[in-house]
């Protein structure tokens, strides 16, 4: 097993900051910003006009006011919904990729990293994905995140100069073991027990895969990570995670 304490560990604001605002709005992400989180994740779908939009689900009815699935809307639809109203928060709305990285890039730190979750893995949602983030010169500071094998193997043949993160094999579809041969990074569920932690970041050190652990919100959690060496955490609620690993100096990237 690597080091039993790894010296600094990342932040990753999970879908911007969820457990404050409604996710993977921009005033989600605006809260990350505020909070000085070291990675943003956030999730993309194409809508049926092919817009790129931010989104998790592939249908609409768990965070918005409307039903149905996303990839069947067109973006004049989607920008209807109200993607607040069922937080507390009205008047939120599902932006789109294009929005997002406006306000990533005028209003985001600049060296934050950006872990963006293909949810539509269609070529053509992948590809327009890639070129945008190309176009606002953030390419290079993203990681390309599936649960879809074949999604990221399409990325890992297509763009072989583009950091991709996977996830525990057992979680991911259509899987094929070839995709660990080129992965950057590996979602590890903290619901893991240490036995089976130990197991996975044993065989990710043989293959050089970063172990990013989700989801932790407590220093409890933070230590735990550290211990089996994980380089990143995704917080639903980065506030405390923070704090802690602010007042030991142990953020990887500060």
């Amino acid at each position: 097993m690597r080091n039993q304490t790894v010296e600094k560990i990342g932040v990753t604001g999970h879908r911007g900051c969820k457990a404050y605002v409604a996710e993977n709005t921009l005033e989600s992400f605006r809260e990350a910003f505020r909070l000085d989180v070291d990675v943003l994740e956030f999730d993309v779908h194409l809508t049926r006009d092919k817009v790129l939009v931010v989104m998790h689900d592939d249908l609409v009815d768990r965070t918005t006011d409307g039903t149905g699935c996303i990839h069947f809307k067109t973006l004049e639809e989607v920008k209807k919904l109200d993607a607040g109203v069922k937080f507390g928060q009205p008047g939120l709305r599902i932006p789109t990729l294009r929005e997002a990285l406006e306000c990533i890039v005028n209003e985001g730190a600049p060296d934050m990293i950006l872990n963006v979750e293909i949810k539509d893995q269609r070529p053509d949602c992948i590809d327009a994905t890639i070129a945008m983030l190309d176009e606002f010169g953030v390419l290079d500071r993203s990681v390309i995140a599936s649960f879809d094998a074949q999604a990221l193997l399409y990325v890992q043949d297509n763009y072989p100069h583009v950091k991709t993160q996977g996830h525990y094999p057992i979680y991911m579809v259509q899987y094929d073991p070839r995709v660990l041969d080129r992965m950057y990074g590996m979602g590890v569920p903290m619901s893991l027990t240490d036995e089976e932690i130990e197991e996975l970041v044993n065989m990710l050190d043989e293959k050089g895969i970063e172990a990013w652990g989700y989801h932790a919100d407590s220093r409890e959690a933070a230590e735990r990570c550290m211990k089996f060496g994980f380089t990143n955490i995704t917080a639903n609620d980065p506030h405390e995670l923070i704090a802690y690993l602010d007042e030991i100096g142990r953020r990887i990237y500060k």
